[in-house]
């Protein structure tokens, strides 16, 4: 039976994700900790099964806000899989929010999720590999980096100009700003950026001349949304 997880279910959601994801004991501390206090976890304990939704507002010119929620951390026990638990979580979601965005990290799991009502395009400006450029060098943290709160007035400056957007509240920008920390990662010049095996990759949270290349999200609206599909909406820093 699906459930709201509670910290009492810890224990048992570090188990999911650890097996799940083949995360560190840390990492995966450090995530479900935040889901539980961010977010609204939904569990069903008998399928060692469970996801997160973080809220998320949709953004357009002359239109008021929509609020939804972005999916997260959907996992499986490896012991409990292909056992249909992951689409009855995604099932049970589709009572509680408006909208629900995702970023599906393959191809396989693209087109998990379009089959299962996630129609809608979103672009998400691509990561870049860092190096030289006339103005900085992104690999390198800065002398004196801005704050959360600060890189969010930012990024919430810039994203609202946009015509369509996918907004981040504050506290979710500040997690995923602690996110990039925690992995050894810093922030400048409206990226974050993150060690990779190539160097480092970084996350634009802002549009500018050079987010040329995208990214495709996906999403499921529970309510009418004309034009969407045909002019998808922008979204910065898709947690993954």
């Amino acid at each position: 039976m699906i459930r709201t997880a509670s910290v009492n279910d810890k224990a048992a959601l570090l188990d999911i994700w650890s097996a799940a994801f083949g995360d560190s004991a840390d990492y995966a501390e450090f995530a479900v900790s935040n889901c539980l206090s961010l977010g609204t976890v939904l569990y069903h304990p008998e399928g060692k099964s469970c996801l997160t939704l973080f809220p998320l507002s949709l953004h357009r010119k002359g239109k008021s806000p929509l609020n939804g929620a972005y999916m997260y951390g959907v996992a499986t026990h490896p012991e409990q899989q292909k056992k249909g638990y992951s689409s009855l979580l995604l099932y049970h979601t589709s009572k509680l929010a408006k909208f629900l965005v995702l970023y599906p990290a393959s191809d396989t799991l693209r087109s998990f999720y379009t089959k299962r009502g996630f129609d809608v395009p979103v672009s998400i400006p691509a990561p870049i590999e860092a190096g030289p450029t006339p103005v900085t060098d992104l690999s390198k943290p800065v002398a004196n980096p801005l704050d959360s709160s600060e890189l969010y007035a930012v990024y919430q400056e810039n994203a609202l100009k946009q015509k369509s957007v996918f907004l981040w509240s504050s506290s979710l920008f500040d997690y995923a700003y602690r996110e990039c920390l925690f992995r050894g990662g810093h922030a400048q010049h409206g990226h974050l950026c993150y060690p990779s095996l190539s160097g480092t990759l970084c996350k634009p949270f802002v549009k500018t001349e050079t987010n040329g290349s995208f990214l495709q999200g996906l999403a499921r609206f529970h309510v009418r949304t004309p034009g969407l599909k045909q002019t998808p909406p922008l979204f910065y820093l898709p947690l993954d």
